[in-house]
């Protein structure tokens, strides 16, 4: 059974209807999760602005229920997921979508046999997290590029947006080829990356 999305391999199904589900390769059906569970956050900030005016209204705070803010996720234990490796002193505050996202678009290239590409993928990622000279914001943007990257990789050729990529891969050198901890590991891997591309 093929992915409705992409035509992937499907691991899963998603019920859009009562009796009518859709098979999902593991990239799409995160992608998909990570795309309801940001439509439910917007949700809940209009429905916490609409008690906020109303409350400002009657003049009495404080009283109407609110949807509880929601924050990055701090991971104070060790963190490993099926491909990429975080460790307690690592993880700090990071965008553990986006790690899931990396961390399953090497799942997916490791099933097709593009294992260079994977383990380039793997050893960006955790140098990514492990680096002392990045900010966690810093770190965020980077591995959100890096997402990017890596799932144009796993989609069919004909489907890759060249110029998407020449950007990511642009941006990726921006964010890296500075940071003294990280220029050598990207140096290694962008070959790799062009080579895939045929740039």
């Amino acid at each position: 059974m093929k992915c409705y999305n992409c035509g992937k391999n499907a691991m899963c199904t998603m019920e859009i209807e009562q009796d009518k589900h859709l098979p999902l390769c593991l990239d799409c059906s995160i992608r998909y999760q990570n795309m309801i569970n940001q439509q439910l956050e917007n949700i809940e900030r209009q429905i916490n602005f609409a008690m906020d005016t109303m409350d400002d209204v009657i003049g009495i705070y404080g009283v109407t229920p609110r949807f509880p803010e929601r924050r990055p996720l701090i991971h104070t234990g060790g963190v490993t997921l099926n491909n990429i490796n975080v460790s307690n002193s690592e993880i700090g505050v990071l965008n553990t979508g986006t790690i899931e996202n990396v961390d399953s678009t090497v799942t997916v290239l490791k099933t097709e046999g593009n294992n260079q590409l994977a383990s380039a993928v793997t050893a960006l990622s955790e140098a990514i997290i492990k680096s002392d000279e990045l900010s966690n914001e810093q770190k965020n943007e980077t591995l959100e590029l890096l997402s990017s990257l890596s799932s144009e990789a796993i989609a069919p050729k004909k489907a890759r947006k060249l110029g998407v990529v020449r950007a990511l891969l642009s941006g990726l050198s921006g964010m890296l080829g500075d940071v003294a901890t990280l220029s050598a590991v990207w140096e290694k891997v962008q070959p790799v990356f062009q080579q895939v591309f045929g740039i």
